[in-house]
């Protein structure tokens, strides 16, 4: 399956560029889950905090399908 991958924050130098701003399309296996992307994209899992699948935030346990659409986000801290 196809899958989008737009990566936000600091995961975005992740990008192979040269326009970040332009979704990554993935293949996986049909079974794949969000967490399934931070190998395949060669991330810190330590890394990768929040997901979007389709607009709606999902887990990292979340299954995927073919033409999702997913936003990746690093931890957020603030004060």
């Amino acid at each position: 399956m196809k899958v989008y991958v737009k990566l936000y924050a600091l995961l975005r130098k992740h990008h192979p560029g040269p326009n970040r701003s332009i979704p990554m399309e993935l293949t996986l296996a049909d079974g794949a889950t969000v967490a399934d992307l931070v190998p395949a994209l060669g991330l810190d899992p330590n890394f990768v905090r929040t997901a979007f699948v389709n607009n709606e935030a999902r887990g990292l346990d979340s299954p995927l399908h073919d033409g999702d659409q997913v936003g990746l986000f690093p931890p957020v801290v603030g004060g």
